[in-house]
């Protein structure tokens, strides 16, 4: 049995809770509550599920967002081993991921690039970092092929 199974039927057992919830209201709203107060009594109740719902889904997402990432936990290691393919496929398979992962671009790129520079020059040199985009993009590909053409300038 997977991690992702515990959590998949807390899920559908935290969904199947607010639609009982949700039943049960408007099942005592229909008995108990007066015909002219009604709809009011079924959205109020309808209003408070919804929020236990997104209050959950909230706290979800800020758990995911929070969680630490697993290049985080690699930032310590210098033992990388390249892939089995050429380094020009490396470095372009690097570079064309880095522009759709700001993520990426911060954790990985960036200090390689950073170390390549320092080891470049006699006087250790910063390179300027470009702008990522909306979304949690990274850079764009003309941003970065101007940083590496800088970087390769100071060879």
């Amino acid at each position: 049995m997977s991690d992702s199974e515990p959590r998949r039927a807390a899920t559908i057992a935290g969904a199947v809770a607010l639609v009982v919830a949700l039943g049960a209201g408007i099942a005592s709203i229909q008995l108990l509550v007066d015909h002219s107060y009604r709809v009011a009594a079924i959205r109020l109740v309808a209003a408070a599920v919804l929020f236990l719902a997104v209050t959950r889904i909230r706290a979800f997402v800020r758990a995911a967002v929070e969680r630490p990432s697993a290049w985080e936990d690699r930032a310590g290691e210098t033992a990388w081993a390249p892939p089995t393919h050429g380094h020009f496929e490396h470095f372009h398979d690097e570079i064309k991921f880095s522009a759709r992962s700001q993520r990426y671009f911060d954790h990985v790129l960036w200090p390689r690039l950073n170390a390549l520079a320092s080891a470049a020059t006699d006087p250790p040199a910063r390179l300027d970092r470009p702008a990522g985009r909306r979304f949690g993009r990274g850079p764009s590909l003309a941003a970065l092929r101007s940083l590496v053409e800088s970087l390769e300038g100071r060879r």
